[in-house]
């Protein structure tokens, strides 16, 4: 018996070390799928830190690439994401006393139709509304207060830069710091709902500090800006044509 209860003993803290060996490794590989996932496209981590005792979690140079028809290789990259888990949560609220994005660097690119981040925000919300549309389904007895909610404390986005790549304007501007209390308010919002919100506040941002450049995140400005293009290619054919063309030209606006 004695015997038994030394193996059983010997295997539970072989369990419980193997556990803690292979937790952050573990833990790295689901959140780059659940991020890929997401945002549909490639997202690594290099490194994941945490310590179980102080709820506290560290990942490090993560990178989220840019969707493949557009040509810078990232969309964004993070130096460093700490978080800090509140003894408050349980298995239907998660508490997180401190969320801190430090040294984010997003690359603004636009094609001819799109840009870059908006694709990637509209992603998030496709999932987001795929998991809601899910969890109401009639034959499944599920529904949205049954989803783990989230509370930020203290969420904060510091040392953000934006490479802005367009054919209007290229450089590197700062992103004023980010700051917000009590994200989520008294009851939390969905868990699937967070990655969609907390890109929405950094793109905010970022849209101010673009408009002050010149330039703006919407589809409709995009197509301004193409429709521009465009005039100014016509406005050096235009001594070229002859006056039919010219008159074409002409009721089209141009």
């Amino acid at each position: 018996m004695k015997k038994i209860l030394t193996y059983l003993l010997i295997l539970t803290a072989i369990v419980i070390v193997a556990f803690i060996v292979f937790f952050d490794g573990l833990t790295k590989n689901a959140i780059e799928a659940y991020a890929q996932k997401s945002l549909k496209t490639p997202v690594s981590i290099a490194e994941f830190r945490s310590d179980l005792s102080a709820g506290k979690i560290n990942m490090d140079f993560i990178e989220v690439k840019n969707p493949s028809y557009f040509k810078n290789e990232n969309a964004f990259v993070l130096n460093h994401l700490g978080a800090v888990i509140s003894a408050e949560s349980n298995e239907d609220l998660i508490v997180v006393g401190q969320l801190e994005f430090d040294g984010l660097l997003f690359t603004l690119e636009q094609n001819e139709k799109q840009v870059n981040l908006v694709v990637l925000l509209k992603n998030l919300e496709q999932e987001s509304s795929n998991v809601n549309q899910h969890n109401t389904m009639p034959d499944i007895e599920v529904n949205e207060q049954s989803e783990a909610r989230v509370i930020i404390k203290d969420l904060q986005f510091i040392n953000t830069q934006l490479k802005i790549d367009t054919q209007w304007f290229k450089g590197v501007v700062d992103v004023p710091a980010v700051m917000i209390r009590h994200f989520g308010g008294e009851k939390g919002i969905p868990l699937s709902l967070v990655g969609a919100e907390l890109m929405k506040i950094a793109l905010r941002r970022i849209q101010d500090e673009v408009e002050n450049q010149g330039l703006k995140l919407g589809e409709k400005e995009i197509k301004e800006g193409i429709r521009r293009q465009l005039e100014s290619e016509l406005e050096g054919l235009k001594g070229k044509l002859d006056g039919k063309a010219r008159g074409l030209l002409k009721r089209f606006g141009l």
